[in-house]
């Protein structure tokens, strides 16, 4: 669990830390000398019940916002401090403000200083401050006047922090590894160190992360949480890696440490965006901000979806269109900061990390992303399954940045209610997968119509309905579905339509009539096909084909590449053949040739059909016979 802090400039956040842990966060030289917080602070606190907390301390001064910003963002729990003498001031009411965006849901009001004003004012000053967080998650937060000096308070405000602390939720250990980086520095003899906070996963000594940008793998050569060397570090801690090879210089604030090829860089992200009452003007589309997700800070510009403008109050769909990527995932919070002059605007929830580039003011946009923004994930993982057309478990993984067992169980959900159809290891939208099936009864229905003497149509024509992708196993398994259905016939590599049957036209009777009339009259001397068109007046295209149905329909035989025979012929044959083993144990080329009468070249071809049909078998120059035929 992660405390942090959040209130006007020197208003005693630092020394409340201090009080409360015993540690002094403020570790910059400028800052010891200014007496003003600039950058993060950080320092383990550990309470009565046992519990070790990390606090992040942010700093007040308007000048240092972005620093703040790059700080609250992972916090469980906050402390808005507000000083006895001064009370709400214009940073405590932004800081407020941005908590509210986050969605920070629990926090303590600390009023510090008290022993420097008396019991009246400070009553002034509490109701002050409860009029000020009315309407807010604070509204109701327990209040807690404070002396760091004196220690005043400090005890009670400890314990309850320690109950509170017992009630919030555990983050996601089962998720892939997540770490924003705040800090990047070189320590002598052991090399670069990060530091962030761990928003999911966990990490460990030995392991193989990968951070993003620079897009590289590393080896987690240490693992610290608040100071102390483990060998695994779970979510919600702050932790410091120790990563071999990497380089100071490849870190940005605003990198993220994660699983090795998980996430991916974006500079697109749909979400809902809310306009702060307080903004000074409405937001205009394409309008360029300054945005905040995590640790990293980019230039976006805001592409509004469902309206001409957003109105100070209002909220609605946007598409973030970002200057540089930056690592997001669906429920990240971000806000967002005027571009000039830089104040806090608004902010809001990314909805989708990866999203399609949007048209303006499109219906079918805004349905999908109303579906998106529920609390129930399931619409999501069913768009990135819709935009993949299908996925493994191992892509929907990377798809969804979704933890394992929590994925599974939504998906096994989805199946049992028909939504997801699971096959050959593969997630398909219940949606997609019926398209598919009606693409496939589409395609065979215009096969036949066109090609009304062929029996069928090849599995691999066919298989061009579906995404390459999902050829194998997930095709076989949707065309045995169809057919257990009673919708197609599946014949070795042929599919038809289950109530196909070839039906020549009177015109084609008649040229079938002809051809095979051709093939009866030449014996052992069948006419080549190519001479046979032009002397029947039948195209090359459509003769291929009507030769194909009476080599179906069993009238010809194809023995070889452009021989056919007539059946009566190719019966005959095999039945002199037959006779000949009868008497003899082999036969020859020029055997069989002078047996049948005809041409050494058919003699060959009607051989080595034999051979393929395992009628025969060769052995040196001769053919013996081989099973039907021994019979």
């Amino acid at each position: 669990m992660i405390i942090g802090t959040a209130g006007h400039v020197d208003h005693g956040k630092t020394e409340l830390i201090k009080a409360l842990t015993g540690v002094d966060t403020d570790r910059l030289r400028e800052e010891k000398e200014r007496g003003i917080s600039i950058d993060l602070g950080f320092a383990p606190f550990h309470l009565p019940s046992g519990r070790l907390l990390g606090v992040v301390d942010v700093p007040g001064h308007e000048k240092f916002i972005h620093n703040m910003l790059a700080g609250i963002g992972g916090i469980d729990l906050v402390l808005l401090v507000i000083d006895a003498t001064e009370g709400v001031m214009p940073q405590t009411r932004e800081h407020l403000e941005i908590m509210g965006l986050l969605q920070i849901k629990k926090g303590f009001l600390v009023v510090t200083k008290v022993d420097l004003v008396d019991e009246e004012l400070l009553e002034l000053v509490i109701e002050d401050i409860r009029e000020g967080v009315r309407g807010t998650f604070l509204e109701d937060a327990p209040l807690h006047t404070v002396s760091s000096v004196t220690g005043v308070g400090i005890d009670g405000l400890r314990n309850e922090i320690d109950e509170i602390a017992g009630t919030v939720a555990d983050r996601d250990r089962d998720a892939p590894l997540r770490i924003p980086l705040d800090r990047a520095f070189s320590v002598a003899g052991f090399g670069s160190v990060v530091t962030g906070t761990l928003l999911s996963g966990s990490v460990e000594v030995g392991q193989t992360v990968e951070v993003l940008p620079p897009g590289r793998q590393y080896r987690v050569r240490g693992v610290q949480v608040h100071g102390e060397s483990v060998e695994r570090a779970y979510a919600g801690q702050r932790v410091a890696l120790n990563l071999a090879g990497l380089e100071k210089r490849e870190v940005l604030r605003g990198s993220v440490v994660a699983t090795p090829d998980f996430f991916q860089m974006t500079r697109f992200c749909d979400a809902r965006l809310k306009l702060l009452s307080s903004s000074p003007r409405p937001l205009a589309n394409m309008a360029p901000v300054h945005f905040y997700l995590g640790t990293a800070r980019v230039v976006a510009r805001l592409m509004l979806l469902d309206r001409e403008e957003i109105l100070p109050g209002e909220d609605g769909f946007v598409q973030c269109r970002l200057d540089r990527p930056l690592v997001a995932k669906r429920g990240d919070r971000f806000i967002i900061r005027s571009y000039s002059p830089v104040i806090t605007i608004g902010g809001g929830t990314v909805l989708d990390e990866r999203p399609p580039r949007h048209k303006r003011l499109r219906k079918e946009v805004q349905e999908r992303l109303q579906e998106m923004e529920k609390e129930d994930p399931l619409p999501f993982i069913l768009h990135k399954l819709e935009s993949a057309g299908g996925a493994n478990m191992q892509e929907l993984l990377r798809l969804t940045n979704m933890g394992t067992a929590r994925l599974q169980e939504l998906l096994d959900g989805a199946v049992e209610q028909g939504k997801v159809v699971a096959v050959a290891g593969y997630y398909i939208p219940a949606r997609t997968w019926e398209d598919w099936q009606s693409g496939i009864l589409e395609r065979l229905e215009n096969f036949h119509r066109e090609n009304p003497l062929r029996p069928g149509i090849q599995r691999a024509q066919l298989n061009e309905v579906l995404p390459r992708s999902m050829a194998g196993k997930v095709y076989d398994s949707l065309l045995e579905q169809l057919k257990e259905q009673g919708k197609i016939n599946l014949s070795g590599g042929l599919v038809s339509g289950k109530d196909f049957s070839q039906q020549p036209s009177a015109e084609q009777g008649k040229k079938l009539a002809s051809i095979l009339e051709a093939f009866q009259k030449g014996g052992l001397a069948p006419p080549a096909p190519k001479e046979l068109w032009p002397k029947l007046n039948i195209r090359k295209e459509e003769g291929e084909e009507l030769l194909e149905y009476l080599h179906y329909r069993g009238m010809l035989v194809k023995v070889s590449e452009g021989i056919y025979l007539h059946r009566d012929t190719y019966d005959k044959c095999l039945e002199m053949l037959r006779d000949y083993f009868q008497k003899n144990r082999s036969i020859t080329l020029s055997q069989y040739r002078d047996l049948l009468g005809s041409s050494r070249k058919y003699a060959q071809a009607l051989l080595e059909h034999f051979d393929g049909c395992k009628y025969t078998r060769r052995v040196g120059d001769e053919r013996v016979p081989w099973k039907i035929m021994r019979g």
